[in-house]
């Protein structure tokens, strides 16, 4: 069994440290009252389904139709994607007040929100083929996030590229992500996805994104790559990492060159007034370098693992710990 060395900053410090939920993450404003009639396909549908303006699950998608589907939401009007499969990515551009429904609806390509959009939800179950990809955006909401793999269905015909919180990213919350067999070989399609979950961003890293229950299967490269303030996830499941190869990938912001070709299961580097609840790592084979990585953070706004749990082959590779870190791991299970 493991033995964790625990770097104890000062008892001050730690009995004053409270695991506070800092997230007030704002909500769109719906308006029912939006006039949909100059986006009118088929009137045969309710006012917010997306069939009433031409965007049909399993149907071909016309790039057009579904601007203007994203148009409407803007204005507040909130959309409805019922269950199947739409083959189009999804593009937020400084956009705000958005209010999206999903009924076990697919994409097949990416969900990208992009620079200032701000008050995004996605309610309902979604599922993605390829990434979310979140930059410089804030009060993003998902209830249940699927990032999935299937090359037949995906639009480009590849394993999905897993979720990246980027730089300048504030108030993200997700009620349930998984993330299954993300991938990681040395085709360019890959070069930016060093983890199947990575939240960084040099010198503007995201502050406050929630997880309650996170998952994380089969990643070719690191699973969880974490960076920044205030983050909290509840319940951690990590399981098989380090499957592909390093090969043609590019680096982590806050990371040294070449540090992110050690696959680790979780790696926390300079992540300040941050609190995990529970992490479990395990592995069904030898693969990745660490099991677990905590690199340094500044001393005084310390983070926490409050519960920590290695299974199979994980519990036999080493952890790695910076003489600088913050983390303090409270209890092994």
């Amino acid at each position: 069994m493991k033995k964790f060395i625990f770097y104890i900053v000062c008892i001050n410090i730690l009995i004053s440290c409270k695991e506070k939920n800092n997230y007030k993450v704002l909500t769109p404003i719906v308006n029912f009252d939006v006039n949909d009639l100059e986006y009118r396909i088929n009137d045969s549908f309710s006012k917010g389904d997306s069939r009433r303006y031409g965007v049909f699950p399993n149907q071909p998608i016309s790039t057009k139709r579904m601007s203007n589907i994203l148009d409407l939401a803007a204005k507040g009007l909130p959309i409805t994607f019922p269950k199947g499969v739409y083959k189009s990515n999804l593009v937020f551009n400084g956009v705000s007040n958005v209010n999206l429904i999903f009924k076990e609806a697919t994409i097949c390509g990416a969900i990208n929100i992009f620079d200032g959009s701000n008050k995004i939800k996605f309610s309902g179950q979604l599922t993605i083929l390829d990434k979310l990809f979140i930059r410089k955006s804030s009060n993003i909401q998902f209830d249940t996030l699927l990032v999935k793999t299937d090359i037949v269905k995906n639009i480009y015909k590849k394993k999905n590229r897993g979720v990246s919180i980027y730089a300048g990213s504030k108030m993200i919350s997700f009620k349930f992500l998984r993330i299954d067999d993300t991938g990681g070989v040395s085709e360019d399609h890959y070069k930016h996805s060093a983890a199947a979950l990575q939240v960084h961003g040099w010198n503007d890293n995201p502050e406050y994104v929630y997880i309650a229950n996170l998952e994380i299967n089969n990643s070719d490269r690191t699973a969880l790559y974490i960076t920044g303030r205030g983050h909290q996830i509840g319940k951690g499941a990590i399981h098989n990492y380090g499957l592909g190869d390093s090969i043609n990938m590019f680096g982590l912001e806050d990371a040294k060159p070449g540090e992110e070709k050690e696959f680790t299961g979780a790696w926390i580097n300079r992540c300040n007034d941050c609190v995990i609840d529970t992490l479990a790592i395990s592995s069904n084979v030898f693969a990745g370098k660490y099991s677990l990585r905590l690199d340094e953070g500044v001393y005084h706004t310390p983070t926490f693992i409050n519960n920590v749990h290695f299974k199979s082959k994980a519990k036999e590779l080493p952890i790695k710990t910076d003489e600088l870190t913050n983390i303090l791991v409270k209890n092994e299970y």
